[in-house]
């Protein structure tokens, strides 16, 4: 219901019991003025009947005539009945059905007081009983007033009373809507189509009164620029973290740029001093004991230039291209890559990559940055205790051909039920701030479909488990790549 219909009715419902309190009251001066004509008649019934009383016992007749003259001039007639309501004695003219009506109330005992109608005029009888000296009823004092005019003069009263408040009805139900309308109802119609163009759609239009139309669309809007606030301070926390990762990816470059140039600062005293180690290790005159020290110093020379080179080739920028390789192969790098990180978090790390080889069409470069993605990951969802991390590596057959299936299984915390459906959005991450990007899985999620593959997850309290997916290269393709490598090398 619309709130000017409300309105309406709450301030005609609050009008009309005015209207009827003025009815009731003018109803009541009537009958108050009637109540007054009736008193002064009982007054003067009361005030005549005595003397009355002692001149019907005298049969001075000629009094009563007197009396009863006087008292027609005020405007009352009088009459005397007899015990059993006959006429006694009255003027001339005295209306014959004012005692027949007289006489029928004797019959049933009515009360002294009664207001028959006779013909057009309306009449009021008062019957006063006359007393003998023993005190028994010897008569009846019939005094009648015409109340005609009385009753005219009260009916149009209350007409006019009843009139004046259907008038000021009708007028009060034709003011209060056409005021409401212009000061309520038009005003917030105009105000609820300002307001509704900012709504979605005219068919998510809110039902109801305007009041209800406002407060709901009050309340999208309040949801909108929340959101918006929302919104708006995500982005910038985002471009915050992206300038701040871009400074640090540009630091990096620059210590990747520098360690490139150390890298050959590094290689030549390893050099020398591997040489001068392998010399004092073919010495005969050092002792086997000192003799496997040394081999110990050359083994960790080797690790170190293994490690260096391998930073420098995972940080070397190339161009992308795919050729066909042993995905074994790229998962052992990048296993190797990230070998003395998993020592220092305490992480056992478990490799289980078969025997036969995995030959799949890809970019091997790209592929390793996903692996050490997805090694990472594993190792920040375990705790500061360590864990353990298990790679699986297999080949499956479906109805779209064969694949081979990287996976990386961990013994973290798992993954939060409400964070699955943003894991592999990009920017989000429940890493600690300064930690973490929320770049990888977006990254490798795009690497692998772009190799026609895809990465699957599935978590619990006890762990993650990622599944890389990627299809198996066909024969025809890896002899096709085999030919020209045999043919290069002969």
């Amino acid at each position: 219901m619309r709130i000017g219909t409300r309105l309406t009715i709450i301030l005609m419902l609050c009008v009309m019991p005015v209207i009827a309190a003025y009815s009731w009251w003018s109803v009541a001066q009537s009958n108050l003025y009637l109540n007054e004509l009736r008193q002064s008649a009982r007054a003067v019934s009361s005030g005549i009947a005595p003397s009355i009383d002692a001149e019907v016992i005298a049969n001075e007749f000629d009094k009563i005539d007197d009396a009863f003259r006087k008292m027609d001039a005020e405007g009352t007639r009088s009459a005397l009945l007899r015990k059993d309501g006959a006429l006694w004695h009255a003027l001339p003219g005295f209306p014959a059905e004012l005692v027949d009506a007289a006489r029928v109330q004797l019959a049933q005992s009515k009360p002294v007081e009664f207001g028959p109608t006779a013909g057009a005029r309306n009449w009021f009888c008062e019957l006063v009983p006359l007393k003998g000296n023993g005190g028994d009823v010897i008569g009846y004092l019939l005094e009648v007033q015409d109340w005609s005019k009385v009753a005219r003069d009260s009916r149009a009263q209350m007409v006019a009373s009843i009139l004046v408040a259907l008038s000021l009805l009708g007028i009060v139900a034709a003011v209060i809507p056409a005021m409401v309308y212009r000061y309520v109802s038009r005003p917030l119609a105009d105000l609820s189509a300002k307001v509704t163009k900012f709504s979605a759609s005219d068919s998510d239009k809110a039902t109801g009164s305007e009041v209800e139309l406002l407060s709901a669309e009050f309340r999208k809007l309040d949801q909108q620029l929340s959101k918006a606030r929302t919104d708006l301070e995500d982005r910038h926390r985002r471009e915050l973290e992206l300038e701040r990762e871009l400074q640090r990816a540009d630091r990096l470059a620059t210590i990747g740029a520098l360690a490139a140039g150390l890298a050959h600062e590094i290689g030549t005293p390893m050099g020398v001093i591997r040489v001068r180690a392998e010399s004092l290790q073919n010495d005969e005159t050092m002792s086997p004991d000192s003799r496997t020290k040394l081999g110990i110093i050359v083994r960790q020379i080797d690790r170190i230039t293994r490690i260096v080179r391998m930073l420098l080739d995972y940080a070397r920028k190339s161009e992308s291209h795919k050729s066909i390789c042993d995905l074994r192969t790229v998962a052992e790098r990048a296993l190797a890559l990230l070998e003395p990180e998993a020592a220092h978090r305490g992480v056992r790390t478990i490799a289980r990559l078969g025997d036969s080889p995995l030959m799949v069409n890809c970019d091997a470069d790209q592929l390793e940055q996903v692996f050490v993605n997805m090694i990472m990951n594993a190792f920040d969802a375990m705790n500061r205790s360590g864990g353990t991390l298990r790679v699986t590596a297999n080949s499956e057959k479906n109805s779209g051909g064969s694949r081979v299936t990287i996976a990386f299984e961990d013994t973290g915390a798992g993954v939060a039920p409400e964070h699955e459906k943003s894991l592999f959005a990009p920017f989000f991450t429940t890493k600690e701030p300064g930690k973490g990007t929320g770049m990888g899985l977006a990254v490798s999620q795009s690497i692998v479909r772009e190799h026609d593959g895809e990465i699957t997850f599935s978590s619990a309290p006890s762990g993650s488990k990622f599944v890389v997916a990627i299809p198996m290269a066909s024969g025809e393709i890896v002899e096709h790549e085999r030919g020209p490598r045999q043919q290069q090398r002969a």
